[in-house]
């Protein structure tokens, strides 16, 4: 299982280097902790998910694509489908973050952004092309 955490569209937005932890009694009284740290987050415990996915904070985040649970396979992103879409203008702001994420073409990102005027989505799209011009995407 993996778990994706985007501290950036929390709200209000928190830095992107943040963790998320969460602590747990076990049956001895010792605490078990887990840390949920920026990023992708792979091999997460399943037996923790279902500990935590109820709880009120951990929906919200999911609400807001600040959190999203993948599978393996379906992490790999299939640039195909992102080059299909012409405008992410009218989508969902976490599908549109969430595809800006995952391209790897400067010339599609910066078609998108000349037809966005969402500021959170131009600001995505700017730092996606630095990300990839600069060889850190």
């Amino acid at each position: 299982m993996i778990l994706v955490y985007r501290p950036e569209l929390e709200s209000p937005p928190m830095d992107p280097e943040c963790t998320i932890g969460f602590s747990f009694v076990q049956h001895t009284g010792q605490p078990e902790s887990i840390q949920v740290k920026s990023g992708v987050n792979r091999g997460f415990p399943e037996k923790v998910w279902e500990q935590i996915k109820d709880y009120d904070v951990v929906k919200n985040m999911l609400k807001l694509g600040a959190l999203r649970v993948e599978e393996d396979q379906a992490f790999v992103s299939d640039p195909a489908a992102a080059a299909d879409v012409d405008s992410i203008a009218d989508m969902p702001v976490t599908q549109a973050l969430r595809l800006v994420e995952d391209s790897f073409d400067v010339a599609q990102l910066q078609r998108w952004e000349s037809g966005e005027q969402r500021i959170r989505i131009r600001n995505a799209i700017s730092k996606r092309i630095s990300a990839i011009t600069e060889g850190n995407g």
